[in-house]
């Protein structure tokens, strides 16, 4: 009679040889979870008496117990320990992206909005791949606790039940799991919402400054200290822009998008011809606002003493 028997779907095929190949390894040494020190010394590896049995054919993998030398109470605790602490990690990396899919569609029905295009925020949301180690390092820590959470649901489960039908328990059990990719859910919704309504926006000022006539031959965007900037005439002076006649532009900027920096509508009120811009690094966020604006008008000045100085120089971008 066996112990344990988890019926796998048919889709997952390709994933089940290494999770089968994991299971054994485990089985033939199994460290005691009580052990605090967590070190694979003689006195705390064992065997545990169960013997793995796979179906590939039906995707069934049973737990036999080897007898006289198998106890319940003592060996399949154990058992429910190890296949949790697995399955956990097995779902993590091979079905949570079909259980966001599955999230994402029952938000996404109410808000006409595509899956796959809030979906993709959710994965650099969870997965995203920072540029710093220790960003790294969160991250595979986040995955873990994850991991964690559905395995102590699911040993609990495998406590009471000798049968784990996996699809069934991803769609009705694991509700601490699934509460936390709901958050992630409505947090990639609302970012993909506010994204899509700043690029309506951007179009509608970049249209906005076609139809302008140009006031103003050339105007210098000048990075000062820090993160702030000036904008210059043609002969490197402050210039002064008078927005009293320029209530359209200040009600859209005022309603549409919260822009704090006062230079975008400034430039729209100068309306120039040509825009140089003078920066210690070229991917600051108003920067990159400034030439999806006024595209061809924009250029990036190298010449110069300020900006040859300042390409030697490595500064961290906002």
């Amino acid at each position: 009679m066996s112990i344990l028997t988890i019926y796998f779907p048919s889709h997952q095929e390709q994933h089940l040889q290494p999770l089968v190949q994991l299971i054994n390894e485990q089985l033939l040494t199994y460290i005691h979870s009580n052990d605090k020190r967590k070190k694979r010394d003689r006195q705390n590896v064992i065997a545990l008496p169960i013997e793995l049995e796979v179906d590939m054919a039906s995707k069934t993998l049973t737990f036999e117990p080897q007898m006289p030398m198998f106890q319940l109470l003592l060996h399949g605790p154990m058992l429910y320990q190890l296949v949790s602490k697995l399955l956990g990690r097995y779902i993590v990396e091979h079905c949570e992206e079909s259980i966001i899919f599955s999230l994402i569609q029952k938000r996404c029905e109410k808000n006409n909005i595509k899956p796959a295009s809030v979906a993709q925020y959710c994965f650099n949301i969870l997965n995203n791949d920072p540029w710093e180690p220790l960003g790294k390092k969160f991250t595979e820590e986040d995955r873990q606790r994850r991991s964690n959470k559905i395995s102590e649901e699911l040993n609990l489960h495998l406590e009471t039940n000798s049968e784990l039908h996996l699809d069934g328990y991803i769609a009705f059990r694991m509700h601490n799991y699934k509460r936390e990719l709901k958050e992630v859910v409505e947090y990639a919704m609302d970012e993909y919402i506010l994204d899509q309504q700043y690029e309506e926006f951007m179009t509608l000022l970049k249209y906005f400054v076609q139809l302008q006539e140009t006031r103003i031959d050339i105007v210098h965007l000048v990075q000062q200290e820090g993160n702030s900037f000036i904008l210059c005439d043609d002969a490197m002076l402050p210039l002064e822009i008078k927005h009293e006649n320029d209530r359209i532009v200040a009600e859209m900027l005022e309603t549409e998008i919260n822009i704090e920096d006062i230079v975008i509508s400034s430039l729209i009120s100068a309306s120039p011809q040509k825009i140089m811009i003078h920066a210690k690094h070229h991917e600051y966020q108003v920067i990159r606002t400034v030439k999806s604006i006024f595209g061809e008008r924009t250029q990036v000045c190298t010449t110069c003493p300020m900006c040859r100085s300042n390409q030697e120089e490595i500064i961290p971008f906002q």
